[in-house]
């Protein structure tokens, strides 16, 4: 082992490039306008987002606050802009006084996220706020539930000119229409206005108007409210509720528990939320314009909650303050050990170049060795398989047991070890979008893992006896609908209709939740895997208490099975004919086994091409279980699961721009794998892609790639079936075609090259390998393609590709090929055969060909006379006919005006050459 000076310059200064510290990331300054007369308000927000700044740390946040002044706030807005701040994040007092400034600021190109309200335009980038409308209707509903739909209220409005009280005060006030009984009188205050409130009110009051409940805008004017009416009717009862929630003292949550205010709707201030959309924007991360809060009512049921929660949530703001403080220290640490493991590094390399030296003498000593160890590990090897299988042979039904915990255990330590640094590298600033792609398709694959794992785990346990039923009694109506709506998005996503129907409110049934929830979240997973985008899939809730029983249904209009299907679905490790082998048969067999424990069925028809119904039927009451089974705690379940919903990319859709000189058609059905390789090869290519066997035909024939990759087990049409049709049809007949299948048996191998593959790949593969192949069969198919017949001058042919228009070449070029000889082959047989006109033809060979279509037809004639004159003994009468000239006179004039030399003379030419 010898090592050159260069060698060793080349290596030290690797480490050293690879030891260097890293450019740190871009910062980012954010300006904060604030402009509310409300001390807690303000404090509570501006806590929210110093929070969660502690987790962007190349944000840096610049707080402007006018207090409730208009005009000032338009200044510091001036003023934010005029600091160059890269986003900026507004809570108005008012909406008109404001709109002006932010829409100057919005069109100068900085991001505008707007917060608790919006202004008099549509010029901002995102706004983050409560529903104030859906306020008010909640206020309306909860007030009538107190009241039972009569009585008299007593509305305190808010500030005139926000859109918080113009919505607030609309939703309650559409709402309460609904209850004819209830009569509202409305007083005006003022967001932070205690004193206006409390003069308004008493003036109503001491008219001599009673209320049995107030409603106020926010819970500054309901205390008002409370201590005037205390003053004046004392021991009095007058109801009084609030919005906003705020913790600590003074805050609504402290007045509902104190019982001063009835209740108080939590009304979000939203900070935290702003500076992760601003995050987001900074970034280039998707986001949405309106982000709307969530907001419930806080009264004596839930106060004490509340109050804990937020008590937690201070407490945690603090520790994240003290951790934030440490990081930075451990940062100063870790920079000072960075540059002295840069020269412990370049220390080591010299020292392991010399150890080199010295381990070159042992190596063939060690190689001696090794292999010699080899051989007698391979003998004591095939020993104690020889024992170990004689052993098997007595304890076969207790191995296979013990082989479903094993691997089932095995496989939970090494998916925990991946999952963990998954997710702190996937936490990192420093990955780029790509790379965080790649790890959230890996962390998607390692939670698939994990499920099959859990699957294997329930089969061992149900095998070993040790999987119990704990049923309790569960509201079924809204049990089955959290589990359905957990799909929302992946059918908006695939466009899917997704129907959850009961005729009943309510329905009460004894169930294991979390056995429950694993059968109907499989059958879900399986619909959605089964159907088309576009299609319906609908689940059905009904009793039937004449046969004391449940019956839910669940239908979808996918492809549907087979009769052999049907009567194999629930057999373990069955996945089907047809399968694309991205399951591993047991969830039916296993969701079969959990509807058996609570003594149910479940019966499965289908109809292929129309859809599958799954019918499961449960016992009411729970006389069918023991009492080891039953449990009084129905709260265990928590519906956690993590809908895929792939990479939403559009079938047929290109990658890449059409600078890429080659296109290739990507067929394959697995989103997640056709996504990876389409962003890795629209590096180098024009990229389309097909999910399925039909789509992938009808793709190439419009397209006509130049290479075709395609999996081997696909829907509707087959790897197989794909080349097949591709090598028949003349148009298609040249495009190079790449298998790739899970498979790796030789003989699939043989059968797919001897069909016409030009390759064949076995998963998994090494993407590198693959795109290797494809860069050679490119460059083959490159050479087949100088043949004379397909010869076009390098400047058109540039031409041509760079209109996107290869189909018209292929075509065009195949009537002339096939039709060479026939004399009478001119423009109107061309037009028949391509369905155009002559001057859309004219036009069309003439922008791409560089040529008029005579000359093209008298080009590739006299192309293929030059080569029957270098390779046969025909005579030059037969050699005009075979390539279509009427006479041989004709073509000798032609020939040697192209060639400038007889046909004769050519060819004695080349026979003395």
């Amino acid at each position: 082992m010898k090592y050159s000076f260069q060698t060793i310059v080349f290596l030290l200064s690797v480490l050293l490039l690879a030891c260097k510290p890293q450019v740190k990331d871009k910062e980012y300054l954010v300006g904060f306008s604030q402009c509310t007369s409300f001390d807690s308000w303000r404090k509570t927000m501006q806590s929210e987002m110093q929070r969660e700044l502690s987790f962007h740390g190349d944000m840096h946040l610049v707080i402007k606050d006018a207090q409730g002044d208009n005009d000032a706030q338009n200044k510091h807005i001036n003023e934010l802009v005029e600091m160059g701040v890269d986003l900026l994040i507004i809570s108005p007092n008012e909406a008109e006084p404001v709109t002006r400034s932010v829409d100057q600021a919005y069109r100068s190109g900085i991001p505008v996220i707007l917060i608790d309200r919006k202004t008099n335009s549509n010029f901002y980038t995102a706004y983050v706020g409560a529903n104030n409308y859906k306020i008010g209707k909640i206020a309306a509903t909860y007030i009538a539930s107190l009241l039972d739909g009569q009585g008299k209220v007593l509305e305190i409005k808010g500030l005139k000119g926000s859109t918080p009280f113009i919505e607030r005060h609309n939703g309650f006030r559409d709402q309460i229409k609904t209850f004819p009984r209830i009569e509202v009188t409305e007083i005006e205050g003022e967001w932070g206005g205690e004193e206006t409130a409390r003069k308004r009110f008493v003036e109503l009051v001491e008219g001599g108007n009673s209320f049995d409940l107030a409603f106020a805008h926010n819970d500054i004017m309901a205390f008002a409210a409370y201590e005037s009416y205390r003053e004046l009717a004392p021991g009095g009862t007058l109801e009084i509720i609030g919005v906003d929630a705020l913790s600590g003292p003074g805050g609504g949550i402290d007045y509902v528990t104190s019982g001063i205010l009835k209740a108080s709707l939590l009304y979000p201030t939203g900070g935290d939320v702003a500076i992760q959309i601003a995050s987001d924007i900074l970034h280039g991360r998707p986001y949405d314009k309106d982000n709307e809060l969530v907001t419930t009512v806080i009264d004596s049921s839930n106060v004490h909650v509340m109050r804990m929660q937020t008590n937690k949530i201070l407490a945690h703001e603090s520790d994240i303050n003290r951790l934030a403080e440490r990081i930075d220290q451990q940062r100063v640490v870790y920079k000072n050990q960075q540059y002295i493991l840069y020269v412990i590094a370049v220390l080591f390399v010299i020292s392991a170049l010399s150890f080199a030296f010295t381990l070159k003498l042992l190596r063939e000593r060690r190689e001696i060795n090794k292999s010699l160890k080899k051989r007698n590990e391979e003998v004591s090897r095939q020993k104690s398989e020889v024992m170990e299988m004689s052993q098997q042979v007595n304890k076969a039904n207790q191995s296979k047991i013990q082989f479903f915990a094993n691997i089932s255990h095995e496989l939970k330590t090494p998916l925990t070890l991946i999952q963990g640094p998954l997710d702190e590298l996937h936490s990192s600033n420093a990955l780029t979008g790509f790379m965080k792609k790649d790890l959230e398709l890996a962390k998607r694959n390692v939670k698939r893992l994990t499920g099959l794992v859990n699957q294997l785990m329930d089969f061992q346990k149900i095998e070993n006896g040790r999987m119990k039923v704990r049923a309790s009694k569960t509201e079924l109506v809204g049990f089955l609908k959290e589990i359905t709506d957990s799909f929302r998005n992946l059918a908006k996503k695939g466009r899917y209709t997704l129907i959850f129907d009961s005729p009943e409110d309510r329905i009460d049934l004894w169930v294991d939740k979390t056995m429950i929830d694993k059968v109907f979240f499989n059958l879900l997973s399986n619909a959605f895997k089964f159907t088309p985008s576009g299609g319906t899939i609908k689940v059905m809730l009904l009793s039937e208490p004449e046969k004391n029983e449940v019956v839910i249904k669940l239908t979808d209009t996918g492809m549907g099975m087979s009769k052999d299907q049907r009567a194999r679905a629930f057999d373990r490790y069955y996945q089907g004919d047809d399968s694309r082998a991205d399951g591993t048969g047991l969830g039916l067999a296993l969701s079969r086994e959990l509807i058996a424990m609570h003594d149910g069925s479940i019966e499965i028809s289908s109809q292929e091409d129309v859809g599958t119904t799954f019918e499961v039927r449960l016992k009411m009451g729970d006389s069918h279980f023991s009492t080891e089974q039953l449990s009084s705690d129905g709260d265990q379940w928590v519906n956690d699961h993590e809908i895929e919903e792939g990479f939403g990319y559009e079938e047929g859709e290109e990658d890449s721009t059409s600078d890429h000189e080659f296109t290739i058609l990507i067929i394959e059905d697995s989103q997640e794998l056709a996504a990876f390789l389409r962003r890795k090869l629209a590096e180098s290519y024009k990229v389309l892609w097909a999910k399925d066997g039909e789509a992938g035909v009808t793709l190439a024939k419009e397209q006509i790639p130049d290479l075709i990759l395609s999996d081997l087990m696909l829907p509707k049409l087959g790897g197989r079936d794909i080349l097949a049709k591709m090598k028949s049809d003349v148009r298609t007949a040249h495009i190079p075609f790449i298998i790739m299948t899970a498979s790796s048996s030789e003989e699939e191998r043989v059968e797919g090259v001897r069909e016409g593959a030009d390759d064949y790949i076995t998963k998994p593969f090494s993407f590198r390998f693959l795109s290797e192949r494809i860069k050679t069969t490119l460059a083959n198919r490159a050479k087949l393609r100088e043949h004379y017949l397909h010869e076009i001058p390098s400047d058109q042919s540039q031409r041509s590709e760079g209109k996107l228009n290869k189909k018209f070449v292929n075509d065009f070029t195949a009537v002339v090929e096939q039709n060479i000889a026939d004399q009478s082959l001119d423009v109107n047989v061309i037009c028949e055969s391509l369905g155009l006109s002559r001057i859309q033809l004219y036009r069309k060979v003439k922008a791409m060909l560089g040529y008029s279509v005579n000359d093209y037809i008298t080009t590739v004639r006299l192309k293929k006379a030059k080569y029957l004159l270098s390779t046969t003994v025909k005579s030059i009468g037969e050699i005009c006919y075979e390539v279509g000239f009427s006479s041989p006179s004709y073509f000798s004039s032609t020939f040697k005006s192209k060639f400038d030399i007889s046909p004769s003379e050519y060819r004695q030419n080349r026979a003395n050459s």
